[in-house]
């Protein structure tokens, strides 16, 4: 959105296109946890600056090598995001093991038990457990960090920390999932390597990061327009980096 704002005040004619029915991606899941709902607001301001700077907006259409063939653009600029990271784990097909986003979009309806898997140490992790909690759920978390919420700035980490302490979750550090069964989630000490069994797990909840979404870049390097990567497309990073990378990519277009 940022891109196609700036580009087309610059002058270009854009057309955005976006694969679901609203511009937002993952800022539309992170609204949904616990204390983000302002998260949404930088989907509505970034939306507006796209509609004033004339961009046309195409929504529910996925973009093709064909589709882009068609249209014979001067330059592509690549945006399409992440994925939920998908990590083998051992014993996963005969336990209950699902994504955050999953859970998050209510495609999937954890049990009364739950154990959160955490390696990125950010609002995702923390934002489950309390949201589940919340929701009377059992919560155990595991994250591999040194601290729960490790990559959150101190003060809003000590406040988020102390909302899950009082909600009852538990909260174990320096722990990796090294596997699953039908009512266990095993673990592994990320210092001393010592296994960790927990058991009564009804559904292990994964928040093990993102890979990035960029199956159309290949083709695309063979095309004569100009291309442009940002965002989690390049890299999985924050909403910040996504924004500066718009930014950027439309300034120099």
């Amino acid at each position: 959105m940022k891109a196609a704002a700036v580009a087309a005040e610059r002058g270009h004619r854009v057309s955005l296109y976006e694969r679901m029915q609203c511009l937002g991606g993952q800022a539309n899941l992170a609204q949904l946890l616990p204390g983000r709902v302002e998260f949404g607001g930088i989907v509505g301001n970034l939306s507006r600056e796209a509609t004033r700077a004339g961009v046309r907006i195409v929504t529910s259409t996925e973009v093709t090598i064909p589709l882009i063939r068609e249209l014979a653009p001067d330059a592509v600029v690549l945006a399409t995001g992440a994925r939920p990271r998908v990590v083998a784990i051992e014993g996963q097909e005969t336990g209950h093991v699902v994504d955050a986003w999953s859970v998050l979009k209510g495609e999937e309806q954890p049990g009364a038990s739950v154990v959160i898997a955490d390696f990125r140490g950010d609002w995702i992790g923390i934002g489950l457990a309390e949201k589940l909690a919340a929701d009377g759920h059992r919560v155990r978390f595991f994250t591999s960090g040194r601290m729960v919420g490790q990559q959150l700035q101190s003060y809003l980490r000590d406040q988020w920390v102390g909302k899950l302490h009082e909600l009852g979750v538990v909260m174990t550090t320096y722990a990796r999932l090294a596997g699953v069964d039908a009512s266990t989630a095993y673990f592994q000490h990320t210092s001393s390597g010592a296994a960790v069994e927990v058991e009564e797990v009804d559904t292990v909840v994964l928040a093990l990061g993102h890979q990035r979404e960029a199956a159309l870049e290949p083709e695309l390097r063979n095309f004569d327009s100009e291309l442009r990567v940002i965002g989690d497309c390049m890299s999985p990073r924050t909403a910040e980096e996504a924004v500066f990378d718009g930014l950027q990519a439309g300034s120099e277009l």
